[in-house]
């Protein structure tokens, strides 16, 4: 890589952890409204949906991710003495991972939320 793309990461990560660092210290309980009582009650089914609905995107991408992988490694035993179908076979592969990778990020990232709602009394567990 270039110096001028590592300062690039540099800075896109000293800008995140300046974002978080800035909802840690300004996103406490103390500085936000309380939720309305009724709202709770009232938007508990639509959390639910949304919850339910997240959760089966995520498990639906891991299965695809894990779908391509397997077809990847399936053309990579056919492709034999042709360097330009294992070629083909190894960047599906790669994506595989790299996909699998990027849901089980999602699912990380989605669960902390969720933990963080559910501390601070905004949702009610979800499952």
């Amino acid at each position: 890589m270039t110096r001028h793309v590592l300062s690039a990461h540099r800075r896109l990560l000293a800008s995140l952890a300046g974002a978080l660092l800035w909802l840690v210290v300004l996103g406490s309980p103390a500085f936000g409204a309380d939720v309305p009582p009724g709202a709770k009650e009232a938007l508990a089914p639509v959390m639910r949906m949304i919850g339910t609905l997240v959760a089966i995107a995520i498990g639906l991408g891991i299965a695809m991710c894990g779908a391509v992988i397997v077809w990847g490694g399936i053309e990579k035993t056919m492709a034999g003495a042709n360097a330009d179908a294992e070629h083909r076979a190894q960047r599906r592969i790669a994506n595989g991972i790299s996909g699998l990778l990027w849901m089980i990020g999602a699912s990380v990232i989605v669960g902390t939320l969720t933990a963080i709602a559910v501390a601070y009394g905004l949702i009610d567990k979800p499952f």
